[in-house]
């Protein structure tokens, strides 16, 4: 089964073309990396396929939801882990999650669930009472990676 198909996706800003009419397809369960230069546009399609950014022209779905027309669908069936980090370094790790959980209205049942398992996923279950600012780079991108996974998505990016 197709998670993300990509027809002729194409975004200008004004006369700049940012991401030229590219297609692609990713199967479920496949690791896809997205590579190129500065510039060559890999920021904007993430940016659309996340629905954050409308297309100027071509179509595409995520998780099979339309990213125009069913954007509340693809928020619901993604996750996001950032380049930079976004996490409340005066939180610990399992007041950070409980935040972004809440954020996708998870019950408490489900949020302590989601937590637990994806503190367990990435190693972080022990130190999960810990301020975040204690942590090294390392384990606060485990926990960013952690907290993409909460709502168990179709799609991670």
């Amino acid at each position: 089964m197709k998670t993300i198909i990509a027809d002729n996706l194409t975004k200008m800003f004004g006369q700049l073309i940012a991401v030229d009419h590219i297609s692609f397809e990713v199967e479920e369960g496949e690791i896809f990396g997205f590579l190129g230069a500065n510039g060559a546009g890999k920021t904007s399609t993430i940016m659309m396929l996340a629905t954050a950014l409308n297309p100027s022209a071509g179509t595409a779905t995520v998780g099979e939801y339309d990213i125009i027309r069913e954007r509340d669908k693809v928020r619901e069936s993604i996750g996001i882990v950032f380049e930079d980090m976004s996490l409340d370094i005066n939180l610990t790790a399992k007041e950070n999650l409980d935040f972004h959980a809440i954020l996708y209205h998870l019950s408490k049942k489900l949020r302590d669930e989601r937590i637990s398992q994806t503190l367990d996923l990435v190693g972080l279950k022990e130190k999960q009472n810990i301020l975040v600012k204690y942590y090294s780079g390392g384990m606060q991108c485990r926990l960013e990676i952690a907290r993409g996974m909460l709502n168990s998505p179709r799609v991670l990016s």
